[in-house]
């Protein structure tokens, strides 16, 4: 009897078996219930998505008598590192979110005057029966429409934001009074209506209610070859309570493609009314008291696929329409621009842009690619021509 107990504990042990009780069959099923809700959780949410981009470039500028040579950052997109993500909520309705920083990767320094996600902030729900509707630091409609009417889409020395007014802190001649961005914003994006799409965006001042308060807005439409946009903003005072006047632009253009190239028009005008205002919305020198600064901007471009390389092409036309304290004469100016891209695979292409700007009276355009400002400042009425060129290198992640 002893021997059979023996024989049976042993086959036991051999095959592993455990004598069950009520405690280990309840663990069990504590164990897959948990397991089971933890799943249908994880469906219920989209995963967090980490992407980002980098992009470098050499340049070289000659103007004023001087001819520069460096390494520039974003010649053809601003570098970025963001996390965006979605959750399910039923019904067709999802909260969404999204964190952007960006950086030049020539220093690894923070761009956006070094904050932590300057490019993008933001907290919002989404569903495509009514629309999007999203809160933080966001992209302004009008900043957004200036990429569809512009044949080098803002890369390298042939985009719309690449020519600077020098002696207004090297920034962008569009955007001297309207940033790209907008804090403590509502964005509200309607669904596609057969191919028409609204953007409304308000912000709050920082500072007062009123003061550097901040509307804008866009309608484009896209179907087929077709995609018309028309856009607009405006912001009242600026960051300080004793600022007055304001800043406002618009913007109206679009493309086509006939099949061999895409044509691109595109007509922007902005007005900077603002008195005491620092810092975006600086006005150039000779431009004071109540008088306003105004510039109107016309650009014709074209891109062009020859297999996998994309050439571009653009012509745009400065006309000054400021009130300056003393009559200068006309401080129009035309830049010509050519250059192309090139993609090495999926995410990573090269890119090469050469530009030239003439000036009149003293206008003292200047280009600059990328996000940092161009070396050649305050160029003389002598030497009314800039040229640059900017051979670069994009990877996106």
């Amino acid at each position: 009897m002893n021997s059979r107990h023996h024989t049976r504990q042993d086959r036991a042990a051999r095959h592993g078996a455990t004598r069950r009780t009520p405690l280990g069959r309840a663990a069990r099923i504590a164990l897959g219930l948990g397991v089971g809700l933890a799943a249908g959780v994880a469906g219920a949410q989209s995963s967090v998505t980490m992407y980002g981009l980098v992009d470098l470039g050499l340049e070289a500028t000659n103007g004023g008598g001087s001819t520069h040579s460096r390494m520039i950052a974003g010649g053809s997109a601003g570098s970025r590192l963001g996390f965006t993500g979605s959750e399910d909520l039923g019904g067709g309705l999802k909260a969404t979110f999204r964190l952007e920083q960006g950086f030049t990767p020539d220093d690894g320094v923070l761009a956006q005057g070094g904050r932590a996600f300057g490019r993008e902030a933001s907290v919002g729900l989404a569903s495509k029966s009514w629309g999007a509707v999203t809160m933080g630091r966001l992209l302004m409609p009008y900043y957004q429409a200036l990429n569809p009417i512009d044949a080098f889409g803002w890369v390298g020395h042939g985009g719309v934001l690449s020519i600077n007014r020098s002696g207004v802190a090297n920034r962008p001649l569009l955007g001297v009074g309207l940033s790209a961005r907008a804090d403590n914003a509502v964005l509200y994006v309607s669904p596609n209506f057969d191919g028409f799409e609204f953007r409304v965006l308000g912000a709050f001042g920082e500072k007062s209610p009123t003061q550097g308060r901040t509307v804008s807005a866009s309608l484009r439409y896209t179907k087929g070859p077709l995609d018309v946009v028309l856009a607009g903003a405006r912001i009242n005072g600026a960051n300080n309570k004793s600022a007055n006047g304001d800043a406002q632009g618009y913007t109206l253009g679009g493309s086509y493609d006939f099949g061999p190239a895409r044509l691109y028009v595109g007509f922007s005008n902005e007005k900077n009314s603002c008195v005491t205002c620092t810092g975006a919305l600086t006005r150039m020198a000779g431009v004071s008291g109540t008088n306003a600064a105004e510039f109107r901007l016309i650009n014709v471009g074209v891109r062009v696929p020859i297999g996998a390389w994309t050439t571009y092409a653009q012509v745009v036309r400065v006309q000054d329409r400021s009130d300056y304290d003393v009559d200068p004469g006309s401080r129009d100016a035309t830049w010509l621009a050519i250059g192309g891209q090139y993609p090495l695979s999926k995410r990573t292409m090269v890119y090469v842009t050469l530009g030239t700007v003439d000036n009149r009276n003293g206008s003292n355009y200047a280009l600059g690619a990328g996000t940092t400002a161009p070396r050649v400042n305050g160029l003389a009425d002598g030497n009314p021509r800039m040229k640059g060129a900017v051979v670069g290198l994009r990877h996106s992640f």
